[in-house]
């Protein structure tokens, strides 16, 4: 998915090893490129959450994307409710995958180890 076609939102999480486009002037973009599995740079998950959360306590609302949106961006997203909304990994999942397909990747749940 291209930023250039996302009109519901005010900014996008692209989590894509080749991101999205960084030029859009439309939205704001972030892009953390990510793999699925083990071997991410840790530091990326906290710039990730801060991002959703400076969009999300400003009233805005955030697309947050990988490949096929079942692994890296959920994993993300669940780390941001741990880490903002105090609920366990299981809890975090559960909710997102309530509502959307979730497979998490092998090794990806590093994602969701807080340090």
């Amino acid at each position: 998915m291209d930023a250039k076609d996302v009109s519901d939102v005010d900014a996008v999480l692209c989590l894509k090893e080749e991101c999205c486009d960084e030029d859009n002037t439309d939205v704001d973009v972030l892009c953390l490129p990510l793999i699925d599995g083990r071997g991410n740079d840790k530091r990326l998950f906290n710039d990730a959450v801060d991002f959703i959360h400076d969009v999300v306590s400003s009233g805005d609302r955030i697309l947050v994307h990988c490949h096929a949106g079942r692994s890296r961006s959920v994993c993300i997203v669940a780390r941001y409710f741990m880490m903002k909304q105090g609920i366990t990994s299981h809890q975090a999942l559960s909710m997102i995958s309530a509502k959307r397909e979730i497979y998490l990747s092998p090794g990806i749940e590093e994602i969701l180890i807080l340090r």
